[in-house]
């Protein structure tokens, strides 16, 4: 996969783009230590950061700029330090102005860490200079 940095989201503090295409994206993480909350649990504010950094490159998988308009979360399980996760982001609506996401995060077990839905509002096509190619 080509490297494609997140820069300052410390979320991403190790990542691997399995897949961004054409409405889709995969991208594989672990949980770290400075991703817990107080109860030892991966934070939902980490948990909603990935989806909704996910979500965004769904837009760019198709040539598209945007921001979030509106998000909702569900947190289904815990997740721990150690964790594999697998974010996969899908558009499930390719409006012109607007996209709605479909992001799941589940585990190394395959079950599902949360469930969250991202309306994205279109703000142009994506400069041919800052197309990611993966």
């Amino acid at each position: 996969m080509k490297d494609f940095h997140f820069d300052a989201i410390s979320a991403f503090e190790n990542y691997e783009i399995e897949k961004m295409k054409d409405g889709q994206v995969i991208v594989t993480t672990e949980v770290v230590t400075s991703s817990l909350n107080y109860y030892g649990n991966a934070h939902g504010g980490y948990l909603f950061t990935l989806c909704d950094q996910i979500s965004g490159l769904v837009l760019i998988s198709q040539g598209l700029d945007g921001v979030t308009l509106q998000s909702s979360i569900n947190y289904l399980r815990a997740g721990h330090a150690g964790d594999k996760l697998t974010i996969s982001g899908t558009c499930v609506h390719p409006g012109h102005k607007t996209r709605v996401v479909d992001v799941v995060i589940s585990n190394q077990e395959k079950e599902n860490v949360c469930k969250a839905t991202f309306t994205m509002f279109v703000t142009g096509q994506r400069k041919e200079e800052s197309q990611i190619n993966i």
